[in-house]
């Protein structure tokens, strides 16, 4: 399929016409319907309705939205990775949720290039919902993240086991802080804390809650490896008896990959996750 015609598709729901997407892509209005008419004759259904006000999708419009965007998505990776820098050889493409990307990726990259020195590497940064979407559709070829969903076709490792433990500033205990670390932990959290899930304070990034602990006080859940240095400086002291969350890292990839730079990849990882490393320097250096 012509991308153009994907393209084409989701500009009309951005723009809510086809006179506005004509105006935009900087091509004819009968262009656009052109466009329509044949990806709707490819796909063998009516994506939009057209009256007075725009264009609004149909029932197959709307499902065929995700599958548009994943085509301009697939096809922009294609683009961005071919052809490959001269002498980078293969191409690995890994990702990871920010909170992983040190020391564990760092330290994992680094391991890679002397290892593996004619590979190229990229690197991605993304949720670990988006990571898994790109993993399905092959953007991706490993990542690590911490709420894995098992899906057809991907191989899910647990690497290192962590857990989520309640800390408090020494000096000022107040207030709670509410730090969002995913859906798992939200409802377990929810169960076992009622009384703090309306908390005054509450932050999507384990970092930026931790530095605001550090410096102005209260207390919240945090990565057992990342407080370590804390603790054992007495900035922070663990909770008594404060309920404690699971959280473990794990290595998702393609279960039918036979790659072998992927295959020691993983193995250079596994090694890595081994290693003893200050995991508090991402969070110390924001």
């Amino acid at each position: 399929m012509d991308i153009d015609l994907a393209r084409t598709f989701l500009e009309i729901i951005r723009s809510g016409s086809f006179i506005a997407t004509a105006e935009r892509l900087h091509i004819t209005q009968t262009a656009v319907t052109a466009r329509v008419h044949n990806l709707e004759s490819q796909l063998g259904c009516r994506l939009f309705v057209r009256n007075r006000a725009g264009a609004r999708l149909t029932d197959d419009g709307e499902r065929f939205v995700a599958y548009a965007n994943q085509l301009v998505q697939t096809w922009e990776a294609a683009r961005r990775d071919l052809p490959l820098s001269q002498g980078g050889g293969k191409l690995l493409t890994l990702g990871s949720e920010v909170s992983l990307c040190n020391p564990l990726m760092l330290a994992w990259v680094q391991r890679l290039r002397q290892s593996l020195p004619s590979h190229a590497v990229r690197l991605e940064v993304a949720s670990g919902e988006e990571l898994q979407k790109k993993l399905d559709l092959g953007v991706l070829d490993a990542a690590l993240v911490h709420q894995p969903e098992y899906w057809p076709g991907l191989q899910v490792e647990q690497l290192l086991e962590e857990k989520l433990i309640q800390v408090v500033q020494t000096q000022n205990p107040a207030p709670y802080l509410y730090v969002d670390w995913g859906p798992a932990f939200r409802k377990q959290h929810n169960q076992a804390l009622p009384e703090c899930t309306r908390a005054a304070l509450s932050f999507s990034l384990g970092p930026l809650a931790l530095q605001y602990l550090v410096q102005c006080g209260g207390r919240g859940y945090f990565r057992t490896r990342v407080v370590q240095r804390y603790l054992d400086e007495g900035i922070l002291k663990r909770v008594e008896q404060a309920p404690e969350f699971s959280y473990p890292i794990y290595l998702v990839h393609a279960r039918a990959s036979e790659s072998p730079a992927l295959i020691r990849a993983i193995e250079l990882l596994r090694e890595v996750a081994l290693d003893d490393y200050d995991w508090s320097r991402w969070y110390y250096e924001i």
